[in-house]
């Protein structure tokens, strides 16, 4: 009988699972990235905010520090000094943090730096951080380059600020001099402005192409998560349809399984009916004779009908054996299945006897044992039921040999033969001649059948009168 079909986990159904996994991997990996890098634009941009509001607060520190200076010389009032002294300590103090984390870094140092540079405390952690992860890039060098110059200048305005501190302390400054380092400080604040708009036009520089590659980075993120998601709709999409095909062709299977399983029991049923009616009417006819001659021919016939039906239940039995096992290749003997199925058929027909012959040049193959005997035992058994009791010598011939690479199984017979008409189609289920009489028309479908699942070929040569010959080629 026919298996039902499982639906098997086939190597698409598992390369679209590696492939939907592989995606969601994807996604996640590419959704994580995106986490990181914004989390750490947003720091980075916070920490170049920070720096440009740093530098507003260091030049207006200098500019202070500058014009309290200018009203000293000019005015000789302590109190301006002071004040001096005041502004010039907030550029003094990022100049120390620089310091402290350009070489040996030093990050308690450089916050205090920080701190007394007016920054935002809570800025602090961001500007060392900056600093100590990007120092080393080109951008970031040229910003501490500018930084290090103004800071150069913003001590070079201190020493001139100790120097006028020394000289009017001392009365010892006259007007020109005082109108020299007048100017000298104006110099020294129009230099300063310059490097310090230089220091927040760089850092913008360096913010806008932060955010460039950053909404690159993310463009391309988010194009790779977009198109991982439509890939993964479109699989979990294709397993729908072929889950949905695979329904339909179950179904169809199915439904032609039991069709044939219909069919199955329709021709089971009217074979096995058969012989029981007309066992029924021969007893019947039994009943009514009181020849005894009549009556024996009448037992002979019931012995016939039943014999006909054991043979067909056989034949249900080999069937339902032969479809369930399966393919079980292993070492086996031809002529030892050989000798068993000639001792299972060998009688005689028509009180003649019928001579069969061997000839096994091919005896050991690993096949299926039991697909063979199924195979010679149907072959075997039809050469004999098919004799022709009109001819002196009836005969049966098995022979085995290799060729080509394949173990050849001959059943030639000098019996009745087959017509052309019918020899196409004697391997079909429940096919029966016209004039047969004797079949149930399942024995060469299970020839055919075990032949199949060897992955074997058989093919008929036949002239009705004269013989039938069965060809099997079984790859070794």
């Amino acid at each position: 009988m026919r298996e039902i079909p499982k639906p098997p986990v086939s190597r698409i159904k598992l390369l679209f699972k590696k492939t939907s996994l592989t995606l969601l991997l994807i996604v996640f990996i590419a959704s994580a990235i995106m986490i990181v890098l914004n989390f750490y634009t947003i720091r980075t941009l916070s920490a170049a905010r920070a720096y440009i509001n740093g530098e507003s607060q260091y030049s207006k520190g200098q500019k202070d520090a500058s014009a309290h200076l200018i009203n000293y010389i000019t005015l000789e009032n302590n109190e301006d000094y002071a004040a001096f002294e005041r502004d010039i300590s907030v550029p003094a103090g990022d100049h120390t943090a620089r310091v402290a984390l350009s070489s040996n870094p030093n990050k308690e140092l450089a916050k205090k730096g920080f701190l007394q540079g007016k920054n935002h405390p809570a800025d602090i952690d961001d500007l060392v951080w900056l600093f100590s992860n990007f120092q080393h890039l080109p951008m970031f060098q040229k910003v501490i380059g500018i930084w290090t110059e103004g800071d150069v200048m913003v001590n070079k305005l201190h020493l001139i600020g100790k120097q006028a501190r020394e000289q009017i302390t001392g009365g010892k400054m006259s007007a020109a001099e005082k109108k020299q380092l007048v100017l000298a400080i104006n110099n020294i604040s129009a230099d300063l402005t310059i490097k310090e708009q230089a220091f927040s036009d760089t850092l913008g520089v360096i913010c806008r192409s932060i955010n460039l590659y950053v909404f690159i980075g993310n463009v391309f993120i988010t194009l790779v998560i977009l198109g991982s998601s439509l890939s993964y709709a479109g699989i979990m999409l294709n397993n729908l349809v072929r889950s949905q095909q695979k329904v339909v062709e179950q179904n169809d299977s199915l439904q032609l399984i039991n069709s044939g399983l219909d069919k199955f029991v329709f021709n089971v049923t009217h074979d096995l009916r058969s012989p029981l009616i007309a066992l029924m009417g021969l007893i019947s006819l039994i009943d009514d004779e009181s020849d005894p001659v009549q009556v024996k021919a009448y037992i002979n016939m019931m012995k016939d009908s039943l014999e006909k039906q054991d043979r067909f239940i056989n034949e249900m039995l080999l069937f339902i054996q032969s479809k369930n096992s399966g393919l079980v290749k292993k070492e086996c003997y031809l002529l030892s299945i050989i000798d068993n199925v000639i001792a299972q058929n060998h009688y005689g027909v028509g009180g003649k006897k019928i001579q069969i012959y061997k000839e096994v040049e091919k005896n050991r193959i690993d096949s299926d044992a039991l697909k063979l005997q199924v195979i010679l035992n149907n072959l075997v058994s039809n050469a004999i039921k098919y004799s022709d009791p009109d001819k002196e010598r009836q005969w049966v011939k098995v022979k085995t040999y290799e060729m080509n690479g394949s173990a050849v199984i001959e059943v030639e017979d000098n019996g009745l033969g087959i017509r052309k008409n019918d020899q196409e189609r004697i391997f079909d289920k429940f096919y029966m001649s016209g004039s047969n009489k004797k079949s149930s028309g399942i024995g060469l479908y299970l020839v055919k059948d075990a032949v199949t699942q060897m992955e074997g070929k058989i093919t008929v040569q036949s002239e009705p009168g004269l013989y039938s010959k069965f060809i099997i080629s079984i790859p070794l």
